[in-house]
Parts: C-alpha cells; sequence; structure tokens
C-alpha cells in the first residue's frame, strides 16, 4: 500500500511539472526533457491500472470504466506530446505555439540582433525600418519578406544593391529612428534609399510619454481559474484555446489605439517622431518611401482611425507613399494575412508590395 500511494504521490509532483515548467521555459532543450517526464507518467499510470484493475478482482463495470479513464489520459499523453513540437504563429506572441515558431523560424539574427544577414556595405544600400511586418512576422523564411524580394529583382535585373532590414516587432516610430540612427552608427551605412514601413501601434511610444499606456491583454474576468493554469501548461489545451478568435484578445488594444489617435496632443508628439526620419533623409538627400499598412481584417476601420491622416501627413511633407490599404482592399482577407490568430501579411501580399516598392524606386 506504501508503494502504491508513494507512486501517487509521484505521478501528482511530475503532474505538477510538466503544467509548470511550459509557463517558464515553453521552447529548448526543456522541450525533451518534458517528454520524458510525459512518457514518465504514463508508465507510472500503467503500472496503477495494472495492480488495481488487472491484478485484483474488480467488477467489469468498474474495470471498464478504468479503461476508459486509462485510455483518455493515453490520448492526452500522446496529444500532449505531438502539440510540443507543432509551431504556429500568433499576431500577439503569447501563445505556446506561437513561441515554438518563434524558436523555429526567428532566423538568421545577425550580430547586430535584427532578423537578418550581416549588414554590408560594398553596393548602395536600401535600408528597410519598421516593426514585425519589415521583420517578416510569421514568414518562415526571409526571402519571403517584401525587402528580400525588392533585393532579388533589383539585383536580378543588373542592378546592385544591398538589401538591409532593421525591422523589429514592437517598436514604435521613435524607436525605430533610434534604432536607425544607433545602426547607422555602428555600421558607418549611408543608405541611397529608406523604406519606412508604418502601422498603427507605431503611436505607442508617444502615447506612453502622455501618460497613455496599454496595460496587455487580461483574460476576461469570469475565465475560470482551475483551467487557466492548465490552459497555459498544457501545449494541446492552450493550442485549442488560442486557435478559436478571441476578441477581449484584440477590443481592448483597439480602443487603446482609437483613444491615442483622438488625442491632439499625443498625435502631434507622435508626428514629431515621424518627422525626424523626413528630416534626416532631406539632410542626406535619401529617398524616403512611406509603407503604411492598415489593420488587415479591418481596413475600413484603421483607414479611418489612423491611415488616412498619416497618408495626408507624409504627403504634406513630400514623401513618397505606399498605401498598402488601396493594394489589400480587393484581396479577399485569408490572402492577405498569414493565418486567422496572425494578421501579418502573407507571403502573396509581400510580393505585390515588393512590386509597388520597386516601382517606386524606379
Amino acid at each position: 500500500m506504501k508503494k502504491i500511494l508513494l507512486r501517487c504521490l509521484i505521478i501528482i509532483i511530475l503532474l505538477i511539472a510538466i503544467f509548470i515548467l511550459p509557463i517558464f521555459h515553453p521552447t529548448g532543450i526543456v522541450i525533451y526533457l518534458r517528454l520524458f517526464l510525459l512518457l514518465l507518467i504514463f508508465f507510472e499510470i500503467l503500472k496503477l491500472f495494472k495492480a488495481f484493475f488487472i491484478d485484483r478482482k474488480v467488477s467489469k463495470i468498474t474495470s471498464n470504466s478504468a479503461t476508459v479513464v486509462f485510455s483518455l489520459f493515453t490520448i492526452f499523453i500522446l496529444l500532449e506530446a505531438i502539440f510540443m513540437f507543432i509551431p504556429r504563429s500568433h499576431s500577439a506572441d503569447y501563445s505556446l505555439a506561437s513561441k515554438l515558431w518563434y524558436d523555429k523560424y526567428w532566423k538568421p539574427i545577425n550580430s547586430l540582433g535584427f532578423r537578418d544577414k550581416e549588414p554590408s556595405n560594398n553596393n548602395p544600400v536600401i535600408l528597410f525600418v519598421g516593426d514585425s511586418f519589415t521583420a517578416g512576422h510569421g514568414l518562415k523564411s526571409v526571402e519571403d519578406r517584401f525587402s528580400d524580394i525588392v533585393g532579388k529583382e533589383l539585383n536580378k535585373n543588373g542592378k546592385k544593391y544591398n538589401i538591409v532590414n532593421i525591422g523589429k516587432p514592437n517598436l514604435d516610430s521613435r524607436a525605430e529612428y533610434d534604432e536607425m540612427r544607433n545602426f547607422l552608427y555602428l555600421t558607418m551605412i549611408k543608405p541611397k534609399k529608406i523604406i519606412l514601413q508604418y502601422c498603427g501601434n507605431d503611436i505607442e511610444g508617444a502615447a506612453a510619454d502622455n501618460g497613455l499606456i496599454f496595460e496587455g491583454f487580461r483574460p476576461p474576468e469570469n475565465i475560470n481559474k482551475l483551467i487557466l493554469p492548465i490552459g497555459l501548461g498544457s501545449y494541446f489545451f492552450n493550442y485549442l484555446y488560442f486557435l478559436l478568435p478571441r476578441e477581449y484578445l484584440g477590443r481592448s488594444y483597439i480602443d487603446y489605439l482609437t483613444k491615442a489617435y483622438k488625442s491632439d496632443k499625443i498625435l502631434s508628439k507622435h508626428k514629431n517622431d515621424l518627422i525626424l526620419f523626413v528630416d534626416y533623409a532631406k539632410k542626406n538627400s535619401i529617398q524616403l518611401i512611406a509603407l503604411v499598412f492598415p489593420f488587415l481584417v479591418d481596413m475600413e476601420m484603421s483607414d479611418s482611425m489612423y491611415v488616412n491622416d498619416i497618408i495626408s501627413f507624409f504627403e504634406a511633407n513630400k514623401v513618397d507613399i505606399i498605401n498598402v490599404s488601396q493594394i489589400a482592399r480587393d484581396m479577399p482577407i485569408p490572402e492577405r494575412i498569414i493565418n486567422k490568430n496572425d494578421t501579418h501579411a502573407s507571403k502573396k501580399l509581400n510580393r505585390i508590395i515588393a512590386q509597388r516598392i520597386i516601382n517606386k524606386l524606379n
């Protein structure tokens, strides 16, 4: 009896461990440790099942019920093991599958921390500046990004350019400018062209400077507090949960951005950040192209919120513009985006955008 109680205690400890590990270490070598623990739990449960329901005489109903429970547990162990190796990109990167995606596909990373090859200055440089859209969020290969497609097409046509991509997720406009100046200082590169990619979240820095800060995505108040830890620590349940659209994850952010763009004080500060790019390009005789992205699943809303105003701002400052709303308007939503959980630009849209950039460069 003591052995059985000890085995039960071991199983409980192992179960707690497998649900805690992903919260702190969702990727890397820990995945294989967790796989080993799952197998260990399975064999311990199998021993208990044998001791209670095979080696002992029990009623048929009890035996059948125990067999069903054991089978369900076995299926869960199998699914959990499988979903530890299924990556899926997600717009906000909080799902376990998204963390797996980053671990597998977010490469190459150069010595300066950008998802790009090492920067070179042996040919005229076209510099791509922006956030996750520029970095290629959701695209498994950097070759599918609009920046890399531009470089490939230009060099194929005999024009020798070096394409440099310094896009980073979650940067606002001021942070992008600071990253650019720091990069140019460290590398001594003098770009001939700059493509500045813009999206609605670029106002975050100006909003924060004026006391408006997004507090992050929060689950609903009425969510089951027992289910939440399991969802956070189970790759299978976490994948299923985030596979379905969760309106609460985006609604609060849209409300936050709407408030930011409606504030004259914040918007004025934000445009002062953008004018830094305009002034730098003029001072250094660099062609500046503004690539303005809407929210690809609701372009009318984002056009009204910020796209039209930002386009007018760049036009007033004589900046070349590519309005992605106009490009993507006639494309079905599934063709514009990576997947229903990741609303970054699809391969197809990246290819179309690349051609528009080439036209502007020519």
